[in-house]
């Protein structure tokens, strides 16, 4: 596991005032080399916002040529607070050195070897004071130890510039001997040159570690149906035969998605579950006479396939519109990740989870998934557009502005750098959050996307981000309007828009609030007598579902939405309809009856007009099963 670097302020800011030019790209490289990064929290941005470095041509800003190196982390202020009180009012550290202690202390909890580096002793002493499980050194040391695992050019380098910042630590540690006494702050500062080298990403393992590791690679390269050594099969005894039937999962996940769609998720998650229960009792049956050890290499060699398919499970429950089953499947699936140390399998659970706890308003709980997605996704060098602008959305309903400021402005960045692929990643979260039912957060998000694209020129996108917001607009209940002034004017700091551009964008916004007033009047006709349903819906054209509205007697009204027609609602009084936002309705050899709306449904689901159906079984639902494959 690679070596993680906490580092504050002043580290920086001997960088910015002695590193030469070049610097960036020794680190960069011994860095990516190791598999690692630098981690902060949103003070340390704060705090070094004007540093510049003083060698360089021009006296860049240091951030902004550190942005691709830096892993910004949020720490909430409870958890500051509660470090503060622990190690008590006079000999705590500043709120930005108590952050970047919390951190380096949940990073170490996460069983990582975390090194906190910075010159300010009283981190060091506060820390051990409360026994916080990671180690300290000086930014001098800190720049001695990358030395150690860079090329012979690099040790050249970056030794001279750790002599000069340790020069300079030196001088003002001698400066302040009259404040307090500097002895034991020295001799930390010359322990921690002197102790043995810590060479990045080269962990030493102890031999039955490796060997473990290795037996249960083999194992998955047996369930694989892939070659594996006879002395290591003899080693894994029966364990091939016994987790041999684990493959079935992805075989069935593979047949289920090859279709495209299906018109019964219901059907298929129970068919899903089945299998996956045969599955676990086939397996759970032959491993438990066995001992310990070899049942643990068992499970490890099969989480990946449960990963999977609890993650199928979990979004085919979110189809069927089962939110608590959902996530019951999601954090399955993450328990599975966790046990493969699969970084990117993680991200994709928590990300997921962090939808639902939004879809429920649960908003410091989806925060808190986005923000740790986030950081799963710096570790594997992933887009963090997506994590960082829900974490902003999230924390900015929570009323936590500050921190969601913070994510915008690291997400801008990234938006900034590549509008084209930003493009993408906007469209998908609009999407993500109109099948949760949040057309009105979809709506803020698909402005930025679409802003994007007309900067990109990409005509057919745009084209679909004007349907995805003619949708969202008239999913939108009229109680909605307006409750995210706020959320509004965070995210406009997310793109900066030139002139003509943003002439366009408001043209086409225009027009796509034009169509949402003409397609929010009532239906031109209704009719109480049964009609064909081509009458209303032409050549059998699906509906959009935008929500499912059940009564106190189990009786749907599935609002819908349609291009041409705008929202209408189907009045299905029997109930029990296994459906989510998202979904194609089509209607098929049925008649029907439309009914204007009350008062009351236009002003919560701002419909058009009721319509009876004749033969509800005429009904379908259908899903895209492609989107239920895990995306690796």
């Amino acid at each position: 596991m690679a070596h993680v670097w906490v580092v504050d302020s002043n580290c920086f800011i001997h960088i910015g005032s002695m590193a030469p030019e070049g610097f960036i790209d020794d680190l960069k490289n011994i860095l990516d080399n190791a598999s690692t990064g630098l981690h902060v929290t949103p003070g340390v941005h704060d705090e070094v916002r004007n540093v510049r470095f003083q060698r360089w041509n021009g006296k860049p800003n240091l951030l902004e040529k550190m942005s691709g190196i830096l892993m910004t982390i949020n720490v909430e202020e409870n958890e500051i607070r509660a470090l503060a009180e622990k190690i008590g009012t006079k000999a705590s550290p500043q709120d930005v050195d108590l952050s970047l202690m919390v951190l380096a202390a949940k990073m170490a909890q996460e069983g990582r070897k975390v090194t906190l580096v910075s010159d300010d002793f009283k981190m060091t002493t506060s820390g051990d004071k409360v026994n916080m499980a990671f180690d300290t050194c000086p930014p001098s040391t800190f720049l001695q130890r990358l030395a150690d695992s860079g090329s012979k050019g690099q040790r050249t380098r970056l030794r001279s510039l750790s002599r000069r910042v340790r020069a300079a630590e030196m001088r003002y540690a001698i400066s302040r001997a009259g404040q307090y006494d500097i002895q034991a702050k020295l001799t930390w500062m010359i322990d921690t040159l002197l102790s043995s080298k810590i060479v990045l990403g080269d962990d030493t393992e102890d031999i039955s570690t490796s060997d473990e590791r290795k037996m249960v690679a083999a194992l998955i390269r047996s369930i694989r149906g892939e070659k594996v050594k006879k002395s290591t099969l003899n080693k894994l005894g029966n364990l091939p035969e016994i987790c041999a039937s684990v493959s079935k999962l992805d075989e069935h996940l593979t047949s289920l998605s090859s279709d495209g769609s299906s018109d019964d998720i219901g059907q298929e998650y129970e068919n899903t579950a089945t299998i996956l229960a045969e599955v676990l009792e086939t397996t759970g049956f032959a491993l438990a006479p066995l001992d310990e050890e070899m049942a643990e290499l068992a499970h490890r060699a099969m989480a990946g396939y449960l990963y999977r398919i609890e993650s199928a499970l979990g979004v085919m429950a979110k189809m069927s519109g089962n939110l608590g089953l959902a996530r019951l499947h999601l954090s399955r699936a993450l328990h599975s990740a966790t046990l493969i140390d699969d970084v990117g399998a993680e991200m994709r659970a928590m990300h997921q989870l962090g939808l639902l706890a939004i879809a429920t308003d649960d908003w410091k709980r989806a925060a808190t998934l986005f923000e740790t997605s986030d950081r799963q996704c710096q570790l594997i060098g992933g887009n963090r557009i997506a994590h960082l602008v829900l974490s902003g959305i999230s924390r900015q309903l929570n009323g936590d502005e500050e921190l969601a400021e913070s994510h915008m402005k690291s997400a801008a960045v990234l938006v900034q750098s590549n509008k084209t692929e930003a493009t993408d990643i906007l469209t998908s979260v609009g999407n993500l959050l109109l099948t949760v039912d949040c057309p009105g957060l979809a709506i803020e998000v698909l402005d930025e996307a679409m802003e994007c694209a007309i900067e990109t020129g990409q005509s057919a996108r745009l084209e679909i981000l004007a349907e995805l917001l003619l949708l969202a607009n008239t999913a939108i209940s009229n109680r909605e309007q307006g409750n995210y002034d706020g959320l509004r004017q965070l995210l406009d700091g997310l793109n900066e828009i030139d002139d003509a551009s943003s002439g366009e964008f408001l043209a086409r916004i225009a027009d796509i609030d034009q169509r949402v007033i003409e397609l929010s009047k009532p239906l031109d006709e209704t009719w109480s007598e049964w009609q064909p349903a081509t009458r209303l819906l032409p050549d059998d054209s699906p509906l959009t579902v935008l929500r499912i509205d059940e009564d106190d007697e189990g009786r749907n009204l599935v609002i819908s939405h349609h291009a041409e027609l705008g929202a209408i609602g189907l009045w299905l009084p029997e109930g029990g309809i296994q459906a989510s936002p998202g979904n194609q309705i089509q209607i098929q050899n049925s008649r029907v009856k439309v009914a204007p709306p009350t008062d009351n449904l236009r002003d919560v689901h701002n419909i058009r007009g009721v319509v009876a159906i004749e033969d509800a079984t005429a009904l379908s639902f259908i899903v895209r099963t492609d989107e239920i494959m895990d995306d690796d």
